[in-house]
């Protein structure tokens, strides 16, 4: 059994029961609630979001996008755009190719990593420049996954259920998530 099983089990955390009332159109619901005062609803709709599959979330997943904040424990900005950045990857849509590019450029290297994933999931050739030259800098180090202290501070049982989840699925070694997505995109395995 997989740390992310046993994370949903210890903390059994699920978005269909934080949800459970979305009413006849549930993408519609949770696209509404990415607007919500509340950081902690909005980063849990984009994961549902990200489950549901439905392409009218792409254009407010990509405006709830801020790679270019700081990563900031507590306040759920780092899960919002973790999370935002996963369920576009899930949905595969060219449309959000342009920022996700964009995160690969930030200095925090869950961002990168996430959103190289998600371009590797949407396949999009515009990618490859960016993700060759985030390769070349090879100074990345997941955080939420790198370091437990980190992890620990997150106090919302909700949270470190989908920051697990999402690093379990998208962070893999020895490669990295830019080197895999360059390897979806049709670029040799040159890893020296």
């Amino acid at each position: 059994m997989g740390s992310t099983t046993r994370a949903l089990e210890k903390e059994s955390w699920d978005w269909k029961d934080e949800f459970a009332d979305l009413g006849d159109d549930p993408a519609a619901s949770l696209i509404e609630k990415l607007a919500d005062d509340d950081i902690a609803v909005r980063w849990k709709a984009a994961w549902a979001l990200g489950h549901l599959g439905d392409s009218r979330a792409v254009d407010p997943l990509i405006a709830s996008l801020d790679f270019a904040g700081p990563m900031v424990v507590g306040e759920g900005t780092f899960t919002l755009n973790m999370a935002a950045a996963w369920a576009l990857g899930k949905l595969k849509d060219p449309r959000a190719a342009d920022s996700l590019i964009q995160g690969l450029s930030s200095a925090c290297s869950d961002y990168v990593w996430v959103a190289a994933w998600a371009l590797g999931e949407i396949g999009d050739r515009r990618a490859v420049g960016p993700l060759q030259e985030a390769k070349e800098r090879d100074e990345f180090e997941c955080v939420w996954q790198g370091d437990a202290s980190w992890s620990e501070r997150v106090s919302d049982p909700a949270e470190n259920v989908v920051l697990t989840a999402i690093t379990e699925r998208t962070f893999h070694g020895p490669e990295t998530p830019v080197e895999r997505a360059l390897e979806k995109l049709g670029e040799k395995k040159d890893y020296t």
